[in-house]
């Protein structure tokens, strides 16, 4: 299964689209951590790492996915669970606890923007799950912009951000609904056009 998972990023990030990662050595500040990208389209989370991340990731996706057969058959494999973006779920939010609880090096992939974000919502949308999750677990989120709406054949840019803390005592309503707020800033602040590149 890595085999066959590395030669279909290859084929997408590589081939039929031209990744370019950005910063890529904050990956490695931290073992754990939250990786809290924009989200425009469904190859996302396939852009989001390096191929040479391909251990401890995990992904979370929205529960309505899970009413296709196929898709419950790659999450299985590719260690992505259910939220429900519209309640409070803490069945989920359990499981990212255990998730960094059993393991020391993984990696937990969450949309702050809860959904793929139309050029008219950039900005405008968000949840507060990432910023929920990091200040109970005390692990660092890393913000990072992906190139928005990627066309075949063309550049496709993953800029890392600098990995932040949320402290525990900033997990009240009006707190995360402020923190969720800034961190969509952070992402969106990290594009190409605004971003300085170290080169």
């Amino acid at each position: 299964m890595k085999r066959l998972t590395r030669v279909i990023k290859y084929f997408i990030c590589d081939f039929l689209y031209k990744v370019k990662y950005h910063n890529e050595e904050v990956l490695d500040q931290y073992p754990t951590y939250l990786i809290c990208p924009n989200h425009s389209s469904v190859l996302d989370p396939v852009f989001v790492f390096p191929k040479k991340y391909d251990n401890d990731i995990y992904i979370v996706a929205k529960k309505e996915l899970f009413n296709h057969a196929s898709f419950r058959w790659l999450a299985k494999r590719y260690n992505v669970f259910a939220i429900d973006r519209d309640n409070v779920d803490v069945r989920s939010m359990l499981k990212s606890f255990t998730i960094f609880k059993e393991n020391d090096k993984a990696k937990l992939i969450i949309f702050p923007e809860g959904k793929v974000v139309s050029d008219e919502e950039v900005g405008k949308v968000h949840k507060k799950g990432a910023a929920f999750i990091a200040s109970h677990i005390n692990k660092p989120i890393i913000p990072v912009y992906i190139t928005r709406n990627p066309s075949i054949f063309h550049k496709v840019d993953v800029i890392y951000g600098k990995p932040y803390m949320i402290n525990e005592e900033d997990n009240t309503g009006n707190k995360l609904e402020n923190i969720s707020k800034q961190l969509i800033e952070k992402i969106y602040s990290l594009n190409e056009e605004n971003y300085k590149w170290n080169l």
